[in-house]
This record gives structure tokens, C-alpha cells and sequence, in this order.
């Protein structure tokens, strides 16, 4: 099922909520899906990691375990922010967008370049 392009708005505003919000939490937030990106990660496995679910389908192949550590005692400071539970919601809210277009929004993606679109997870 695709987003449409209302949806994918609706994920943007949610996602600025969220950084007046919760600035500290949307900046770590911030960090992660740039880190995420930066090293060339699945979005889907961050997700996966956020939401506590298994994850072979999306464990990195190419990335070395001490690197792969690193980045997963990122994504756990995130989780340790006491304000977590509203990142987990938003991501809840907004399944139907999806991992990738949604961490995309955050990275600054135009929600009109991202409607339609199949973005690897």
C-alpha cells in the first residue's frame, strides 16, 4: 500500500510537533537517521531496531561488527530518552509512509519527491 501524498505531509507536520516539542529528542532522532544514512544502513533496520523487532531481514551484510556496535549503542541512547515512547507512536502513526520516506522527511526530503516513490528499506 502506497502513501499518498496527504499522508506524507502528515508525517512532515507530526515530525515538526515533535521537534518543537521535543527538540532534544527530534536532534537525537536527528543523529540516528543521518548516522543510519551515513553508513550506508537499511532504514528498515533502524526501524526494526526502534521498534524492537527481529531483524535478519534487514542486518547489515557489509558492515563490520565494531562499527555495527557503535551504531547500535546510538540508536539505544535514543531509546533511553525518557520521551521515546513518542517516537515509537509517531512511527506507529504513520506505518502506512513507512520506515524510509519517513527517516527521509527527517533528513529534509521534499514530501512531493518522495509520493509514489519505492525507496530501498
Amino acid at each position: 500500500m502506497l502513501a499518498g501524498l496527504n499522508d506524507i505531509y502528515k508525517a512532515q507536520e507530526d515530525l515538526e510537533n515533535l521537534k518543537q516539542n521535543y527538540p532534544d529528542l527530534y536532534e537525537q532522532l536527528h543523529h540516528v537517521v543521518s548516522l543510519t544514512r551515513q553508513l550506508q544502513i537499511k532504514y528498515g533496520y533502524m526501524g526494526s531496531l526502534l521498534r524492537d523487532e527481529d531483524l535478519p531481514k534487514y542486518q547489515p551484510q557489509f558492515v563490520r561488527d565494531s562499527i555495527l556496535s557503535l551504531y547500535q549503542n546510538e540508536v539505544k541512547k535514543l531509546k533511553r530518552n525518557p520521551d521515546f515512547g513518542k517516537v515509537k507512536e509517531l512511527i506507529k502513526d504513520h506505518a502506512k509512509v513507512g520506515d524510509p520516506k519517513l527517516f527521509l522527511l527527517i533528513l529534509g526530503a521534499k514530501p512531493e519527491l518522495l509520493q509514489g516513490s519505492t525507496i530501498m528499506k
